[in-house]
């Protein structure tokens, strides 16, 4: 099934960053790229978009609404991200708001992939947005840290 691909994808973006990116040099993750943002930059950009959107299923999903300081212009905030956090700790962060988007994905009964919410795109369609973010995202690190792009599948390490 399509949805099986979807989550399989938003797991595969998790190890890539767990295998590839969390063993990097936090000098080489912070190192500031002539054109660009660093790959700690782009790993937090991935965290609290993650974390966006995981709130915001969970909305969808509820039905409750989302706390006030998750649902403003401010980065939601899970009670453990400080400034100074390294990669490593961004990366773990991220992997408990995908952990969270998994579980309620995987609780969707299949009719629910394909509603239109408000603004009239369906769970699916915001999922795959996700997964082609997480693509370009995985793709711009790995010019960081290779110079190259990623492999297919997350499951394997970015050469």
């Amino acid at each position: 099934m399509e949805d099986h691909n979807l989550i399989d994808q938003l797991i595969d973006t998790y190890h890539s960053l767990n295998t590839h990116v969390r063993t990097a040099a936090d000098a080489r993750l912070q190192r500031q790229p002539a054109t660009g943002s660093s790959v700690e930059a782009i790993v937090r950009s991935m965290r609290d978009n993650e974390l966006h959107f995981s709130q915001s299923l969970k909305e969808r999903v509820s039905g409750v609404p989302v706390q006030p300081a998750v649902s403003g212009e401010e980065a939601p905030v899970i009670g453990t991200e400080a400034d100074e956090d390294s990669t490593a700790v961004m990366i773990a962060q991220f992997g408990s708001a995908r952990e969270v988007t998994l579980a309620l994905l995987r609780g969707l009964p299949n009719a629910a992939w394909d509603q239109a919410g408000e603004g009239g795109a369906s769970i699916r369609a915001a999922v795959s947005e996700l997964v082609a973010s997480d693509q370009r995202q995985l793709a711009a690190i790995s010019a960081q840290l290779d110079g190259g792009t990623p492999p297919e599948s997350g499951r394997r390490e970015l050469q």
